[in-house]
């Protein structure tokens, strides 16, 4: 694989139309819910992170927050493999490079829909809403994970901290969509498929520090533990990043082994 065949295939994601829909229907949810409960009013003298509160936890987004890293990239490889694609560049750079390609754009691509659409809104957040402090922060905060940093700069770092999450959680489900597709390769089942594990285990594992829905938001939990800590999300995001992407390896070397 090189530079250049790298650089194509990101820049045709980054610009296609599914990517663009993907942003604009995230932003869409998460703006409205801000405009509902009146964060843009000029009266309304807001917190930045009271008013974080309305997009992340009263838009509805988080439980299809899901969909939106699977729309732009996540079928590539049932698209490239159902047509005959796959196969003919697998013959030019190998199944190993092809498969490290289509992670990382795909990857990418997950991590973007979400994270463009949190930038846009948190930098929104941190224009309109009044710095956050000791004596405005709102209760919700109060024992969470959040509470000792929900002042710094603000209400910023928490932001900034949110936007990592939301990169990660966007590169999870992306990569969980592509290793879906190399078992079912039916564009409609890698959308669907990755939404009904995640409804799945948001039942079952409700209340439980494992239950992958907390991860986009980490409000779950309690301050001065691990488990639930903010390390302890990005540990846990990373653990299924890498297990998505060895399942990707094998699952295109297995459905292309006789090319």
């Amino acid at each position: 694989m090189t530079v250049l065949e790298l650089e194509t295939d990101n820049r045709r994601v980054l610009l296609s139309c599914r990517f663009f829909i993907a942003c604009a229907l995230a932003l869409f949810l998460l703006i409205r819910a801000m405009v509902y409960y009146g964060a843009f009013d000029p009266a309304n003298k807001l917190d930045r992170l009271l008013i974080l509160t309305f997009p992340m936890s009263l838009s509805g987004f988080t439980p299809f927050a899901v969909l939106f890293p699977l729309i732009p990239y996540a079928t590539s490889f049932c698209d490239e493999y159902n047509s005959g694609y796959a196969k003919f560049i697998i013959t030019r750079i190998g199944v190993k490079q092809y498969a490290k390609k289509k992670i990382f754009a795909v990857g990418l691509s997950g991590a973007l829909a979400i994270g463009i659409p949190f930038l846009i809104v948190f930098v929104t957040i941190a224009i309109i809403g009044v710095p956050t402090t000791a004596a405005n922060m709102s209760d919700f905060y109060y024992g969470k994970i959040w509470a000792p940093y929900a002042a710094i700069w603000g209400g910023n770092l928490v932001l900034v901290a949110k936007l990592v999450l939301g990169l990660l959680f966007g590169c999870v489900w992306a990569l969980v969509g592509l290793a879906i597709s190399t078992v079912a390769t039916n564009r409609y089942v890698v959308i669907v498929g990755p939404f009904i594990l995640y409804q799945a285990l948001w039942r079952l594992l409700a209340n439980l520090p494992i239950n992958p829905l907390y991860m986009l938001r980490g409000d779950f939990g309690s301050q001065g533990q691990f488990i639930g800590s903010y390390v302890y999300i990005l540990l846990y995001q990373t653990i299924w990043i890498v297990l998505a992407c060895v399942a990707v390896m094998f699952g295109i070397r297995r459905r292309v082994e006789n090319v």
